[in-house]
C-alpha cells in the first residue's frame, strides 16, 4: 500500500469516497486518508478475495464507491442497489487520474498530450481542447504474459522482469547492422541500431538448447515497446500533440520498455512523460470524478 502526501495541492480533495479500478489483470484502489492519497493494488488471479474484503472495509468507512474498469460492473451493481455506487467511463478516469498525478508531481497542469495506457492491452487518448479516444493496439501486458506462459511456462511478471534485466535481446533479435556490411554507406549509424526482425536470429542454425530465458523476455518487452512506441508517435503526430504521457501496469518497474519508448519519442521529436504511480491513474481518476 502506498501513501502520497497531497496536502496544499490545488484541487478539491474528495474525502467521502473511494475510487476502484477493476481491470482484466489488476485491480487498484485509491482514497484519501489523513491528507494522504492511499493506493493499493491487487492481482486478480491471486488475491481477488482480498480485494473484495478491502472493498468491504472501505465501504464501511466511505460513503460512496466510484467504480471504473472493464471488470467492475458486477461489483458496481451490488453497491448501486444500496444507492452508494457510481460507474465512471474508463477513459475519463484515466485522463483525470493522470491530470491529478501530474499536478501532484510537477505542480502544474498536464500539457496537451497523447495519453497511452499500456495495461492488458494498449489504449490511446488525445488530450487537448477535448478528450477523445483515438485508437490503440492489442499488444500490451496481456500479450507479454501470454508469451512467457506459452514459451517459458512462467506466470510471474516481476520474476520475468528480473530475468529480462540480465538478458541481451541481440542474442535473439536481428539488428539492421547484422544485415548490412560495415562498409555499406547506404545505412546510417543510427539506423544500424534499429531492430530489423524481433527473434530474427532464431533460424535453422540457432542452438535452441542454448536459448537464455532472459534474452527471450528482453526481446519480447522490446518488441512490445517498439510497436506501441511507433504507433503512439504516429498517432501523436496525426493529432498534433507534442507530448506522449505513458501509464499503465506494464510500465511498473519496467525500465526496459521505458527506455525503448523514450528513444522512439526522442527520434520522432516527441516528449515522453512518465509519472510515478501511473498504474493507478484510473482508480485515482474514479476517486476525483
Amino acid at each position: 500500500m502506498l501513501k502520497i502526501n497531497i496536502d496544499n495541492q490545488e484541487f478539491k480533495i474528495p474525502t467521502d469516497r473511494i475510487g476502484i479500478d477493476m481491470g482484466q489483470s489488476l485491480s487498484k484502489l485509491a482514497c484519501i486518508e489523513d491528507k494522504s492519497l492511499t493506493l493499493a493494488k491487487f492481482t486478480n488471479q491471486t488475491n481477488i478475495e482480498t480485494l473484495g474484503e478491502e472493498i468491504e472495509v472501505k465501504a464501511d468507512k466511505f460513503k460512496n464507491l466510484h467504480f471504473t474498469g472493464g471488470r467492475c460492473y458486477k461489483s458496481y451493481t451490488t453497491y448501486a442497489k444500496k444507492g452508494r455506487a457510481k460507474i465512471i467511463d474508463e477513459f475519463d478516469a484515466i485522463v483525470k487520474g493522470l491530470e491529478t498525478l501530474y499536478l501532484i508531481e510537477k505542480k502544474k497542469a498536464l500539457p496537451p498530450s497523447l495519453i497511452v495506457t499500456i495495461g492488458t492491452g494498449t489504449s490511446m487518448i488525445s488530450f487537448k481542447e477535448k478528450t477523445e479516444h483515438v485508437g490503440g493496439t492489442a499488444i500490451g501486458g496481456g500479450f507479454f504474459m501470454g508469451q512467457i506462459k506459452l514459451l517459458l511456462a512462467m506466470n510471474d511478471f516481476q520474476e520475468a522482469l528480473a530475468l529480462a534485466k540480465s538478458g541481451n535481446r541481440y542474442n535473439v533479435d536481428l539488428k539492421v547492422s547484422d544485415i548490412y556490411d560495415p562498409e555499406d554507406k547506404r545505412v546510417s549509424l543510427l539506423f544500424r541500431e534499429f531492430t530489423a526482425a524481433s527473434l530474427g536470429k532464431i533460424d535453422d542454425k540457432f542452438n535452441l538448447s542454448g536459448l537464455k530465458p532472459g534474452d527471450l523476455i528482453n526481446s519480447i518487452i522490446c518488441m512490445i515497446g517498439e510497436n506501441v512506441g511507433t504507433i503512439a508517435t504516429l498517432m501523436a503526430e496525426k493529432n498534433d500533440l507534442p507530448n506522449i504521457a505513458f501509464c499503465g501496469g506494464f510500465l511498473t518497474d519496467n525500465k526496459i520498455v521505458k527506455k525503448i519508448l523514450s528513444l522512439l519519442c526522442r527520434v520522432n521529436n516527441k516528449k515522453a512523460i512518465f509519472l510515478k504511480n501511473s498504474e493507478f491513474s484510473a482508480s485515482i481518476g474514479a476517486l476525483f470524478l
